[in-house]
């Protein structure tokens, strides 16, 4: 019994450790077990960073080709862009060419005023360079004006010679205001000081040469917008020192798009490649001497131009007459003067600021211009004394004697009216500095009314001129030359074709096309061309020499 009991409290207590024991085995092992799943969690979650970390590489990877790939583009468009811009000039939609000056090439500085006026607009743009930690500090920012009809660079007052970059005095929600400025300062030498010709007459005339220091030209442009970007106007004092003339002229205009700008107000008639816009990108300040006699001139009249394709421009004015200056309104008659311009550029779709002459810019790619142009006007002499010099003297005689001269055509006869027509033909290319130019007219006078019998019913006159340039040494020394010839019903009795050629040089001291020096010798034989502000008087044959400083601001 003893015995049992015994047994029985053994094995009680064995039965309590042994559950002691496992109670105790199982309390140690469950930290462990714990521990290890937390362990596999976190190597569980290593593994998906490590797998997160590989995509976020490859995606990284992709980025990087694509902003590679995106770097080339813009390098090869960047590239583009600069090689239009040596070679294009001010603007590749201009339509004169300029020709042009924006707002913001005006405040940007960047390149030269708009055509005039374009401009310069001398070039679309300029390369690329590295901005100066204190950029900001050292220039103003550029100002995006609204847009106006200068964002398409083109010139504005097309004819009447284009405003330069200027200073801008004021930019308001009223409107703005810039000033900008054209200067020439020249000497001219006509030899040998004395000399005289034949008419087709028969009559001897003296030939009044010069040789005379001048500031030349002086032009005051004041130009800006009224209450809308593209509602714009122009206000030029005008000077030439050689004639004593003085002039306020000016114009409004409106651009509604790139095809469509219109005016009113002087402006010229766009009847030859000189009176579309180039002035004063021309190889010297004045104009060739078949282009001087056959031109039309300025007029008030209203206008309008515009792109009707990429590469096609057009240009149209209908006016008072050829030339209205120094023409008061009492002596004008109700009779309209109307011309028209067609140019074509179809390889660059642009010919450098302005259309300009020359090839300054360094055209890479072959630069084309083709243009046809047609004037209209019935003119009168403006003035009712018959035996008085006329009013009129912008036409002449294929040895310079006025249409309008009393006795010109024969004698004790007084031509009262005529009717003008005009059709030239022009022609040009650029490449690496290299231009090449020519330009054809044909004009027809007829309707001639007199005050007596006329031998004739028509006078027809052809001529053409073909100039070249190259610069030597880029964007500083140009030299060119030229041949004009004019084939007249009327000529001097020594001479049936009066023509010239010419020689010259250009200096660019300040990398711009807008300030050069420029020394000139002309070969003569009897100019048809008589003018205080160019370079020829009439009947003259010999040699002129020109020195002349320019200056467009």
């Amino acid at each position: 019994m003893r015995h049992n009991r015994l047994r029985l409290v053994l094995r009680s207590c064995l039965t309590l450790f042994v559950s002691a024991t496992c109670l105790h085995s199982t309390k140690a092992q469950t930290p462990a077990s714990q521990t290890d799943s937390a362990t596999a969690n976190e190597l569980k979650k290593l593994n998906e960073l490590v797998e997160q970390n590989v995509k976020l590489e490859k995606q990284n990877r992709e980025l990087m080709e694509q902003i590679e790939s995106l770097r080339r583009l813009l390098t090869r468009q960047a590239a583009r862009v600069e090689t239009t811009t040596h070679s294009g000039g001010e603007s590749a939609t201009n339509a004169s060419g300029v020709m042009p000056d924006t707002r913001t090439e005006r405040v940007a500085g960047a390149v030269d005023s708009r055509s005039d006026g374009s401009g310069s607009n001398e070039a679309v743009g300029t390369q690329p360079t590295t901005a100066s930690p204190k950029a900001d500090q050292q220039a103003p920012k550029a100002i995006q004006d609204a847009p106006s009809g200068q964002e398409y660079g083109r010139n504005t007052t097309w004819n009447l010679y284009e405003p330069g970059k200027g200073f801008d005095v004021a930019k308001t929600s009223y409107g703005s205001l810039n000033i900008s400025g054209y200067l020439v300062a020249r000497y001219l030498n006509q030899l040998p000081p004395s000399q005289s010709f034949v008419d087709h007459n028969g009559q001897t005339q003296s030939i009044d040469t010069r040789q005379d220091f001048q500031l030349h030209r002086v032009m005051l442009y004041f130009t800006g917008n009224l209450f809308n970007p593209k509602f714009n106007y122009n206000i030029t004092l005008w000077t030439v020192n050689d004639t004593a003339q003085q002039a306020i002229v000016g114009a409004l205009y409106y651009s509604v798009n790139k095809h469509l700008l219109f005016g009113v107000g002087w402006n010229g008639l766009p009847g030859t490649r000189s009176m579309q816009g180039s002035h004063p990108y021309w190889t010297s300040y004045d104009r060739v001497m078949a282009d001087e006699f056959f031109r039309p001139y300025f007029t008030q009249a209203f206008f309008a131009e515009g792109n009707l394709g990429r590469r096609l421009n057009y240009k149209f004015s209908i006016g008072n007459n050829l030339s209205n200056l120094d023409i008061s309104a009492v002596k004008l008659t109700r009779d309209l003067s109307e011309g028209v311009s067609l140019t074509w550029m179809p390889t660059t779709g642009e010919f450098g600021p302005r259309g300009a002459f020359g090839d300054y810019e360094h055209h890479e790619s072959l630069a084309t211009r083709f243009g046809v142009a047609y004037t209209h006007s019935r003119e009168d002499r403006f003035n009712s004394a018959l035996n008085e010099a006329p009013d009129n003297t912008t036409i002449r005689l294929g040895d310079s004697l006025l249409l309008f001269g009393p006795g010109s055509l024969a004698p004790n006869v007084t031509v009262q009216k005529a009717t003008y027509q005009l059709l030239a033909a022009d022609g040009g290319i650029k490449y690496k500095g290299f231009w090449l130019q020519s330009e054809g007219y044909f004009r027809l006078l007829d309707n001639l009314i007199a005050n007596g019998p006329l031998p004739l019913a028509s006078i027809r006159d052809q001529g053409f001129y073909v100039q070249t340039s190259y610069m030597v040494l880029p964007k500083k020394i140009e030299l060119y030359g030229a041949t004009s010839w004019v084939f007249p019903q009327f000529h001097p009795k020594d001479t049936k074709s009066p023509h010239e050629a010419l020689g010259g040089l250009n200096w660019y001291p300040t990398d711009s096309r807008n300030y050069r020096l420029n020394v000139q010798v002309i070969s003569v034989d009897r100019s048809p061309v008589s003018s205080t502000f160019g370079f020829y008087t009439g009947g003259l044959k010999g040699v002129s020499l020109t020195l002349g400083a320019t200056a467009l601001f």
